[in-house]
Protein backbone atom coordinates (compact mmCIF):
# COMPACT_ATOMS: atom_id res chain seq x y z
CA UNK A 1 0.00 0.00 0.00
CA UNK A 2 1.26 3.41 -0.83
CA UNK A 3 1.75 6.14 1.74
CA UNK A 4 -1.09 8.23 0.24
CA UNK A 5 -3.61 5.39 0.56
CA UNK A 6 -2.61 4.84 4.20
CA UNK A 7 -3.06 8.54 5.03
CA UNK A 8 -6.44 8.70 3.28
CA UNK A 9 -7.59 5.48 4.99
CA UNK A 10 -6.47 6.81 8.39
CA UNK A 11 -8.28 10.11 7.88
CA UNK A 12 -11.44 8.29 6.76
CA UNK A 13 -11.30 6.06 9.86
CA UNK A 14 -10.78 9.07 12.15
CA UNK A 15 -13.76 10.87 10.57
CA UNK A 16 -15.92 7.76 10.90
CA UNK A 17 -15.07 7.43 14.59
CA UNK A 18 -15.62 11.16 15.22
CA UNK A 19 -19.00 11.29 13.45
CA UNK A 20 -20.11 8.04 15.10
CA UNK A 21 -19.40 9.54 18.53
CA UNK A 22 -21.03 12.82 17.54
CA UNK A 23 -24.23 11.08 16.42
CA UNK A 24 -24.31 8.83 19.49
CA UNK A 25 -23.82 11.86 21.76
CA UNK A 26 -26.68 13.75 20.12
CA UNK A 27 -29.01 10.77 20.24
CA UNK A 28 -28.50 10.08 23.94
CA UNK A 29 -30.53 12.48 26.03
CA UNK A 30 -29.26 13.78 29.35
CA UNK A 31 -31.41 12.72 32.28
CA UNK A 32 -33.09 15.22 34.55
CA UNK A 33 -31.74 14.71 38.03
CA UNK A 34 -33.53 17.56 39.83
CA UNK A 35 -36.62 19.57 39.08
CA UNK A 36 -38.47 22.32 40.91
CA UNK A 37 -42.23 22.52 40.48
CA UNK A 38 -44.04 25.69 41.50
CA UNK A 39 -47.79 25.62 41.89
CA UNK A 40 -50.81 27.34 43.32
CA UNK A 41 -53.93 26.17 45.08
CA UNK A 42 -56.82 25.49 42.70
CA UNK A 43 -59.46 28.17 43.29
CA UNK A 44 -62.34 25.82 42.48
CA UNK A 45 -61.06 22.81 44.41
CA UNK A 46 -58.78 23.84 47.26
CA UNK A 47 -57.38 20.32 47.79
CA UNK A 48 -55.72 20.42 44.34
CA UNK A 49 -52.47 22.13 43.45
CA UNK A 50 -51.93 23.38 39.90
CA UNK A 51 -48.24 23.33 38.98
CA UNK A 52 -47.66 26.16 36.51
CA UNK A 53 -43.85 26.25 36.37
CA UNK A 54 -41.26 23.49 36.21
CA UNK A 55 -37.52 24.14 36.23
CA UNK A 56 -35.03 21.34 35.54
CA UNK A 57 -31.29 21.10 36.07
CA UNK A 58 -30.84 20.57 32.33
CA UNK A 59 -32.68 23.74 31.32
CA UNK A 60 -31.42 26.02 34.08
CA UNK A 61 -29.28 24.54 36.82
CA UNK A 62 -28.71 27.99 38.34
CA UNK A 63 -32.36 28.26 39.41
CA UNK A 64 -32.22 24.81 41.01
CA UNK A 65 -29.00 25.68 42.85
CA UNK A 66 -30.36 29.04 44.03
CA UNK A 67 -33.55 27.45 45.39
CA UNK A 68 -31.51 24.83 47.23
CA UNK A 69 -29.37 27.59 48.75
CA UNK A 70 -32.50 29.48 49.82
CA UNK A 71 -33.74 26.37 51.62
CA UNK A 72 -30.34 25.75 53.22
CA UNK A 73 -29.94 29.35 54.43
CA UNK A 74 -33.47 29.79 55.80
CA UNK A 75 -33.62 30.11 59.59
CA UNK A 76 -35.89 27.76 61.50
CA UNK A 77 -38.69 29.49 63.41
CA UNK A 78 -41.46 28.47 65.77
CA UNK A 79 -45.14 29.47 65.55
CA UNK A 80 -45.25 31.69 62.46
CA UNK A 81 -48.08 34.18 62.22
CA UNK A 82 -49.59 32.95 58.91
CA UNK A 83 -52.83 31.50 57.56
CA UNK A 84 -51.82 27.83 57.39
CA UNK A 85 -54.66 26.93 55.04
CA UNK A 86 -53.81 29.55 52.39
CA UNK A 87 -50.19 29.51 51.27
CA UNK A 88 -49.13 31.82 48.46
CA UNK A 89 -47.51 28.96 46.55
CA UNK A 90 -46.34 25.37 46.70
CA UNK A 91 -42.78 24.39 45.80
CA UNK A 92 -41.50 20.86 45.29
CA UNK A 93 -37.93 19.73 44.68
CA UNK A 94 -37.96 16.29 43.07
CA UNK A 95 -35.72 13.73 41.44
CA UNK A 96 -38.00 12.47 38.64
CA UNK A 97 -35.60 9.70 37.53
CA UNK A 98 -35.72 8.04 40.91
CA UNK A 99 -39.37 9.06 41.53
CA UNK A 100 -38.32 10.75 44.76
CA UNK A 101 -39.74 13.91 46.28
CA UNK A 102 -36.88 15.65 48.06
CA UNK A 103 -38.65 18.73 49.47
CA UNK A 104 -42.37 19.52 49.58
CA UNK A 105 -43.10 22.98 50.85
CA UNK A 106 -45.62 25.77 51.12
CA UNK A 107 -44.59 29.43 50.93
CA UNK A 108 -46.19 32.49 52.49
CA UNK A 109 -44.82 35.91 51.56
CA UNK A 110 -44.60 38.36 54.44
CA UNK A 111 -43.44 41.98 54.66
CA UNK A 112 -39.81 41.18 55.45
CA UNK A 113 -39.29 37.94 53.50
CA UNK A 114 -41.04 34.62 53.22
CA UNK A 115 -42.10 31.79 55.51
CA UNK A 116 -41.37 28.33 54.14
CA UNK A 117 -43.27 25.41 55.60
CA UNK A 118 -41.48 22.15 54.77
CA UNK A 119 -43.42 18.93 55.09
CA UNK A 120 -41.71 16.81 57.75
CA UNK A 121 -43.21 13.39 57.12
CA UNK A 122 -45.56 11.55 54.82
CA UNK A 123 -48.37 14.09 55.17
CA UNK A 124 -48.85 17.76 56.00
CA UNK A 125 -49.65 16.93 59.65
CA UNK A 126 -46.17 17.98 60.70
CA UNK A 127 -44.56 21.08 59.18
CA UNK A 128 -41.21 22.66 60.00
CA UNK A 129 -41.18 26.42 59.44
CA UNK A 130 -38.31 28.52 58.14
CA UNK A 131 -37.88 32.23 57.45
CA UNK A 132 -36.02 33.71 54.50
CA UNK A 133 -34.85 37.26 54.11
CA UNK A 134 -36.39 39.82 51.80
CA UNK A 135 -33.90 39.29 48.96
CA UNK A 136 -34.60 35.53 48.81
CA UNK A 137 -38.35 36.17 48.77
CA UNK A 138 -37.86 38.70 45.97
CA UNK A 139 -35.78 36.17 43.99
CA UNK A 140 -38.50 33.51 44.31
CA UNK A 141 -41.16 35.97 43.15
CA UNK A 142 -39.08 37.08 40.14
CA UNK A 143 -38.18 33.57 38.99
CA UNK A 144 -41.74 32.28 39.10
CA UNK A 145 -43.39 35.52 37.91
CA UNK A 146 -45.43 35.65 41.11
CA UNK A 147 -48.46 37.87 41.24
CA UNK A 148 -50.51 37.99 44.44
CA UNK A 149 -53.72 36.10 43.87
Amino acid sequence: MSKTVKVISSLALIRLIFFGGFIAGNMSKADIVKEIKVGYQDIEKSSNVIYEKVFTDIENSTIIDNFIMIYLNAKEIENPNIDLGNPDMYIELNNPNASVGLIHSKVWFVDDGAIIGKRAGESWDRIDFYKTDESDAKYIKEVVDYEAK
